[in-house]
């Protein structure tokens, strides 16, 4: 059998993670699922879009996403230690990978008025 991945909780992001978890019922609720889902695999999770690598974000890379209902918890898995190293957690609507758009740009600005043409 192989050796089960650990989640590092001394680190100064990773007890921001846990205080952030504690604060929230929703979240508090659906944190042992993702112990134990990246406990076993840190980088593959039989749900599609369970676990996804993310790309193209201000975390470093090899960054994970993990998401289960409200919560979305962003970690970086380190192969030599199997180690787990919590980076983010937060609600779906609050999380800081995500690209958000402004309902105001949705909105179509109306032209410019040109002066006539004599």
């Amino acid at each position: 059998m192989t050796e089960k991945w650990t989640i590092d909780s001394t680190a100064e992001t990773s007890v921001e993670v846990l205080a952030t978890v504690g604060a929230d019922s929703d979240l508090k609720k659906n944190w042992p699922s993702f112990e134990r889902d990246v406990a076993d695999n840190p980088f593959y999770h039989p749900k599609p879009g369970r676990i996804a690598k993310l790309e193209g974000t201000h975390f470093p890379a090899g960054t994970h996403r993990y998401k289960k209902n409200v919560l979305r918890v962003v970690y970086l898995p380190d192969k030599p230690s199997k180690k787990v190293f919590p980076l983010e957690a937060a609600r779906a609507v609050d999380v800081s990978y995500k690209k958000r758009s402004s309902r105001r740009a949705k909105v179509k600005k109306p032209e410019p008025k040109r002066p006539k043409r004599p």
